[in-house]
């Protein structure tokens, strides 16, 4: 059954780009508790999101390659790959990490879905909040975890 955790991962979409560079790295090589995902998709809110968090794999961790591409890029087969709105991602994959205010439109692939939820206060937060509910509605029991 599928495992739904929304994490606290910053104020702003700028700084949870920077959380789900950590957080890809940890599930990718297993670490500090999470199960090891040897394939990860991340959905991000617009291309202009993806191609960002596209350099900031390169970077981020500095000591850690995580091997990525954006999704639309099919040319090659990396298991870590950087979706948004309108591209597909071909393949299953084990671990879904949804930067987007929005829930994907399919969940049916995955072991365990992350949703990071930018604590803005406002919107942002609230439009977790809703996801959270519509989890539930579908008979998951999603878990948030506070701090990673």
């Amino acid at each position: 059954m599928l495992e739904a955790k929304f994490i606290a991962s910053g104020s702003s979409f700028e700084e949870a780009l920077e959380f789900s560079c950590g957080l890809t790295a940890k599930l990718y090589l297993g670490e500090e508790g999470f199960k090891r995902s040897s394939t990860i998709d991340i959905y991000c809110d617009n291309l202009k999101q993806a191609e960002k968090l596209d350099e900031l794999l390169w970077e981020t961790p500095k000591e850690v390659l995580l091997p990525h591409q954006l999704a639309h890029k099919q040319d090659s087969d990396e298991p870590i790959r950087i979706g948004y709105p309108g591209t597909k991602f071909l393949t299953q994959s084990i671990s879904l990490i949804n930067l987007s205010p929005d829930m994907p439109s399919t969940l049916d692939d995955y072991e365990t879905y992350y949703q990071l939820v930018i604590m803005d206060g406002a919107e942002l937060r609230k439009k977790a909040a809703a996801i959270w509910s519509e989890l539930k509605k579908i008979g998951l029991k999603p878990e948030f975890l506070d701090q990673i």
